[in-house]
Formats: structure tokens, C-alpha cells, sequence
């Protein structure tokens, strides 16, 4: 044996094969495992600042207005090319649904509707919908969200007035 011979670096990989553990040991250099061991403290690195909101997928211009049964809304005013995330209960406990959203479209867009689950287990809370606009040019609208009983009209559940300067 060389005095000073580098000790090779083994991978042990276990896995489960007619009810009996099996090992295998493969050997690698130790430039791999130093790459290996550098990317994932990078990916670490990088889901903590996500965490963090440092990447956020809102951006900057993410505006949140969050709208209640009834609630009276102020005029947002938003730069073309900002986002604005309406959350509005969902008004499942009264025994309606959804049944559309109107606004103007040339001022805004309608990105993405999704659903958020309940925060408690109450009693009448179905949780929340989120719509998500981008303004797209200059003008005024109000967003009309609109609900429905099955077999009646659809009635406005909320209206925010919205200003794209």
C-alpha cells in the first residue's frame, strides 16, 4: 500500500429485492461527490430564499384585495402589466356556486382562477376562490364576481372597481 494513496469515495445504494435488503457499493471520484454535495446545497440554498419570498411569483406589482360577503371595495389603481389577486369567499354555506366574472377586457385580463381548501374545519366555511387579472392598458372597470343558486338567476356576490393608469 502507497503511504499516501487516496482512499476511494463508495456510494452505498440499499434497496428492497425478494424480501431481503441489498447492497451495492459504487465507487466514485471525489470530483463527482464534491458536485453532487455543491448542487444540493444550491438547490437548499435557493427553496430557502423561495421560502423567504425572495422569488416570489407575484412579483413587485401583486396587488391583493381581499373581499368579504358585502364588503364595500376602494378603487385599486394599478401600471399596466401589474397583477391584482381578488380573494373572495366562497359562498358555498348559502347553497351557491360561482357563475362568472365580468369586466371590461380590453383593460384587464383574467389570468388564473383557483380554489383555495378551508384554513378551519367550521361550520360553513368552503374557503376561498382567488382570480387573478393582469392590466393590459389604460382605463377604469369594475370586476363583477357573480353567484348562483341552482334553478334561480345569477345575482352579484362582489364588485371591485378597478383603475389602470
Amino acid at each position: 500500500m502507497r503511504p499516501f494513496a487516496k482512499a476511494p469515495s463508495y456510494i452505498h445504494f440499499k434497496w428492497m429485492f425478494n424480501n431481503k435488503f441489498v447492497t451495492v457499493r459504487h465507487m466514485q471520484n471525489a470530483s463527482f461527490l464534491f458536485r453532487v454535495r455543491f448542487l444540493t446545497l444550491l438547490v437548499l440554498a435557493m427553496l430557502f430564499c423561495n421560502g423567504c419570498g425572495m422569488f416570489g411569483l407575484g412579483g413587485p406589482g401583486d396587488v391583493v384585495e381581499q373581499l368579504g360577503y358585502g364588503d364595500k371595495s376602494a378603487r385599486v389603481t394599478l401600471e399596466p402589466g401589474e397583477t391584482l389577486r381578488l380573494v373572495v369567499r366562497d359562498p358555498g354555506d348559502g347553497g351557491y356556486v360561482f357563475s362568472g366574472t365580468v369586466f371590461d377586457p380590453k383593460v384587464l385580463d383574467l389570468i388564473k382562477v383557483y380554489d383555495e381548501d378551508p384554513e378551519t374545519a367550521m361550520l360553513g366555511d368552503f374557503g376561498a376562490r382567488h382570480f387573478i387579472f393582469r392590466a393590459l392598458r389604460g382605463g377604469e372597470t369594475d370586476v363583477v364576481i357573480k353567484i348562483e343558486r341552482p334553478g334561480q338567476t345569477p345575482e352579484e356576490y362582489q364588485r371591485q372597481p378597478v383603475t389602470v393608469e
